[in-house]
């Protein structure tokens, strides 16, 4: 009898070695985030997502001023597969990001030479762009927010446009001749 009370014994303490080890609850916990979201819009432009936007040949002589603008050009961008609107996402922003013209100003674009090879591109002038309702606001080039919104369509398969203006501006009185291109890079923010 010795024996079994002995097994026995040794198994009640088991058992309650496992009970008191399997009372430890709460040791922690893990969080898990994410989201699921839509899929972005892609800008439609004239081959993939590059839109190209000739803003003609101006003379230096119109550029007698500080200030002075050539004509603005429509700049018009087409986005597609943009999410449908829907509660909590109803537009999109725009930013916009480029290499500024001059030091503590972000509204005028550098201009250089791209489309020319070997010359010089032109001085004392930017390239500015502002939006269709807004035209004497100028857009700053250094991914501010807040500057330009549109609408979700209502159906995923439906395309919105964004319709911008943009010119040539001078920020000095002598304007240089020679090449005047500029590259900007456009964002699509989801608020």
């Amino acid at each position: 009898m010795k024996i079994k009370k002995h097994i026995f014994t040794l198994t009640l303490l088991a058992m309650f070695s496992l009970n008191v080890h399997g009372a430890e609850t709460n040791a922690g916990t893990i969080h898990f985030t994410g989201e699921i979201i839509e899929p972005s819009c892609t800008i439609d432009g004239d081959s993939g997502t590059d839109i190209n936007v000739p803003l003609g040949t101006w003379p230096t002589s119109l550029f007698s001023a500080v200030g002075t603008e050539s004509d603005p050009i429509d700049v018009n961008i087409k986005l597609i597969n943009c999410p449908a609107t829907s509660e909590g996402l109803s537009a999109v922003q725009l930013t916009f990001n480029g290499t500024t013209a001059l030091t503590g100003s972000n509204t005028l674009l550098d201009v250089s030479q791209i489309s020319t090879a070997g010359d010089t591109a032109a001085t004392g002038i930017g390239i500015a762009l502002s939006s269709t309702n807004m035209p004497t606001q100028l857009l700053a080039f250094d991914g501010s927010e807040g500057q330009v919104s549109v609408e979700l369509p209502g159906a995923s398969t439906d395309a919105i446009q964004v319709n911008l203006l943009a010119r040539y501006k001078s920020f000095a009185a002598d304007v240089t001749p020679g090449p005047a291109d500029a590259d900007l890079t456009v964002n699509i923010v989801y608020h």
